[in-house]
């Protein structure tokens, strides 16, 4: 007789969980992109010309891994 266990369906079970999760992205695509990463809006303006100025000094090859990540490649 076939004898049904909870461990043979809860390995698949958090499979499929983690296959769900990954197929899509977290609020559904309807967040704006920027160069690498999501658009952050900061009401400071001492840290925001911080952020500023570290994208000015950003390196060529960091560039590219941004252009990469956003999956519009240069």
């Amino acid at each position: 007789m076939i004898e049904f266990k909870p461990r043979f369906f809860v390995v698949p079970a958090i499979a499929l969980a983690v296959l769900a999760m990954l197929h899509a992205p977290a609020d559904g695509g309807r967040s704006a992109q920027s160069a690498c990463g999501p658009v952050v809006h900061i009401a400071d303006p001492g840290i925001r010309a911080s952020f500023a100025a570290a994208a000015r000094r950003q390196s060529r090859a960091a560039s590219n891994i941004c252009s990469v990540h956003a999956n519009n490649s240069r």
